[in-house]
């Protein structure tokens, strides 16, 4: 095997291949990436086993062949060279990288090691609308439950089914749902279950544009074909919970209050909240909100008032700040809309500049102390 192209380009590949190997692993060839050198072009594969990466990148290949390295040795050491034209070649177990005025050698596995990665059947694959997947993932994949004991909470629920596609991601204490329009997977009914690592993978390689996405739906995975780089994950089995009967449709008090002031003195506020449940008490009396907390542990006190529009009965309500502030976060409006009924019923979030429908959060109430 003998290729060459520019440190840069080689660089950015193997960053972006890095974030799905695994610092340890049980199995030591985890840690490796596979190199390819095929017809003017190079081919870099890393997998945990769950998920696959293989990014191409074009350069010159004097001879075709491939070799297993160890990724974190082989990037540090392309990372650290100056620009110029790099030079790989391999010669029985080793593999050479030469630079104008210097040389490394690694050791090196054989191919056959490497773990087989999914095949791509570019036939079967669906074009979707990149900023559309984009946006779907973005604003769910942080409701997402680490608790390994319920696994289909661990993933985001992907729902194609009729004229919107949607994905929803909840972890009990707080739910994201957001839909768009479907033009392209109709036919796609099936719900699947997928890990947010890979989804949120690709945000860092789609960079919108009008640009589409091929989707492959597999028996037991999914690939998505990002152009120059291939993603392919596992999917997690379901079913997933029902949901849709946790979202409340008859909440009667519906609170309108600018998303930074809230933001702002939520994130104030929570700094003297029991740093186990984080919890803030929502006072809201006529267009009044009142935030305040308690720290017995460090004898602390918070409190502010802020001006907001609401129309219903008084309420006081708690929640978790880190919460709210990251729902707040995924907002795309100067002002949101939180809809209440009962100091222990969820309350529904959203943005006036979307219809509720398309994106909502759901997060639960803390019980107040008396």
């Amino acid at each position: 095997m003998k290729f060459s192209l520019s440190k840069s380009k080689l660089s950015n590949c193997l960053q972006s291949i890095l974030q799905v190997v695994p610092t340890k692993s049980t199995l030591p060839i985890l840690t490796n990436v596979l190199i390819e050198a095929l017809e003017n072009k190079l081919k870099i594969s890393a997998t945990d086993l769950d998920i696959s990466i293989t990014a191409n990148v074009e350069c010159t290949v004097v001879k075709k062949g491939s070799a297993v390295l160890p990724a974190k040795i082989l990037f540090e050491i392309i990372r650290e060279l100056p620009e110029s034209e790099i030079t790989v070649e391999s010669t029985n177990s080793r593999v050479e990288i030469k630079i104008p005025n210097g040389s490394y050698k690694i050791a090196s596995v054989s191919s056959d090691d490497f773990p087989k990665l999914p095949a791509v059947n570019t036939k079967k694959e669906i074009k979707i609308d990149a900023d559309d997947l984009v946006r779907m993932i973005k604003k769910t994949t942080f409701a997402c439950s680490t608790d390994e004991t319920r696994p289909a909470l661990n993933g985001v629920l992907w729902q194609t089914q009729g004229d919107r596609m949607q994905m929803v991601a909840t972890d009990g204490h707080r739910l994201a749902k957001m839909s768009v329009e479907n033009t392209k997977l109709k036919g796609m009914s099936e719900d699947i279950i997928i890990p947010p690592k890979v989804l949120n993978l690709i945000p860092k390689f789609v960079d919108g544009g009008g640009k589409e996405v091929g989707v492959i739906f597999g028996e037991n995975n999914i690939i998505f074909n990002l152009e120059d780089t291939i993603l392919t994950s596992r999917l997690i089995e379901g079913p997933y919970p029902n949901f849709e009967q946790v979202i409340p449709s008859e909440n009667d008090k519906k609170l309108v209050i600018s998303k930074d002031e809230l933001g702002g003195a939520v994130r104030r506020v929570s700094i003297l909240s029991n740093t186990l449940t984080h919890q803030v008490k929502f006072s809201i009396q006529g267009n009044k909100l009142t935030l305040s907390t308690s720290n017995a542990d460090v004898g602390g006190e918070g409190k502010e008032v802020i001006d907001c529009d609401f129309q219903g009965d008084n309420i006081e309500i708690g929640y978790n700040a880190n919460y709210v502030i990251e729902i707040l976060s995924k907002m795309d409006s100067e002002e949101v809309i939180f809809e209440l009924s009962q100091p222990v019923s969820a309350g529904v979030i959203y943005s006036p500049a979307l219809p509720k429908e398309d994106f909502l959060c759901l997060v639960m109430p803390l019980r107040l102390a008396d």
